[in-house]
């Protein structure tokens, strides 16, 4: 496969099944979150294609999701500048202005420090080798672990001031998402220059499937990674209580993680046969707690209660999986 950065956009050659979606998180200074998605969507059972945009208010639990007409996607195909509508995104900016029924929103955003998951010919990205695999099924990006915020949303003339808050982006792209997955995503703490991704997730692999993950802890300027293609073991895990415990060890680090669900949702779109449908429960008052350890010694012990979380599917089999192997 010609190699390409997670950030561009991989849907040129016009096949289907296929989608692709950018995810960027937003909180205020205040802790008011908002995630705005856009994408595009091409059916591979009928004709049905559509770009979109989806948004999502965590106070209130409620994501808007507009259709677009496939020529209003515009995207470069050498950076990640995407025009759709009358809305602009970027890594470095998003500017917002679109209306439904009920719903008017402008804003413009910018974004500065990023921290991407490094990307180079050995190591594509967060999934690593994985990433040349023509026959996944869903490939996955994350474009910044964290970095800083300016700019404002008027949301049906209230003015949301997104000045000292906190960003993260990731992606994803393929042909559907998988069936199972646990994740979960915060960068607020009261510890700044700190953001944890984490994601479990079922992955068909020619005759058979098993559990992949992919776990990054950014800190002031180190990226700790666990992840499947790097060799990390999974030394304990199990789902109860809604809850995800996680004991997972590379080399002398070792990284245990809790996740739950919060208490307000909102339902995301996701791709399916012949259409883009609401069936992705996403929270973004999660709880995710963690302790990075090395040698033995805490690194860092940190938790959370203003978490992005999503626990799709059967995480009975995504655990089997994982123990297994």
């Amino acid at each position: 496969m010609i190699f390409k950065r997670p950030e561009l956009y991989h849907g040129q050659s016009q096949k289907r099944p296929f989608f692709e979606g950018w995810y960027h998180k937003m909180s205020s200074k205040n802790g008011k979150a908002f995630v705005v998605i856009p994408g595009i969507y091409r059916s591979g059972a009928n004709n049905n294609q559509t770009a979109f945009l989806m948004f999502y208010q965590g106070s209130s639990g409620r994501v808007d999701y507009i259709p677009y007409k496939v020529e209003e996607f515009q995207c470069n195909a050498n950076s990640y500048k995407l025009k759709l509508g009358n809305n602009y995104f970027s890594l470095e900016r998003v500017v917002l202005d679109f209306k439904t029924e009920d719903l008017s929103v402008k804003g413009e955003i910018s974004a500065n420090k990023l921290n991407p998951w490094p990307v180079s010919l050995i190591e594509r990205g967060c999934m690593g080798w994985y990433g040349y695999v023509p026959t996944m099924e869903c490939f996955h990006g994350i474009l910044s672990m964290n970095h800083n915020l300016s700019g404002y949303l008027d949301i049906n003339g209230d003015r949301i001031d997104l000045n000292q808050g906190v960003g993260y982006i990731e992606k994803d792209w393929g042909r559907n998402f998988p069936k199972d997955w646990v994740w979960a995503q915060s960068n607020n703490f009261n510890e700044p220059q700190l953001s944890i991704s984490a994601s479990l997730a079922t992955i068909p692999w020619k005759n058979y499937e098993f559990s992949g993950f992919i776990v990054g802890v950014q800190y002031q300027e180190k990226l700790y990674r666990f992840t499947t293609y790097n060799f990390s073991k999974i030394l304990k895990i199990k789902f109860e209580n809604d809850t995800l415990f996680w004991v997972i060890k590379k080399g002398g680090l070792q990284l245990e993680i809790k996740i739950k669900a919060g208490s307000k949702s909102g339902i995301l779109y996701a791709p399916d046969k012949t259409g883009m449908v609401p069936k992705v429960r996403e929270y973004l008052d999660g709880e995710l707690s963690f302790v990075l350890k090395k040698d033995g010694k805490k690194i860092l012990d940190k938790s959370s209660g203003q978490s992005a979380v999503e626990i799709v599917g059967r995480p009975d089999r995504l655990i089997d999986n994982a123990i297994k192997g």
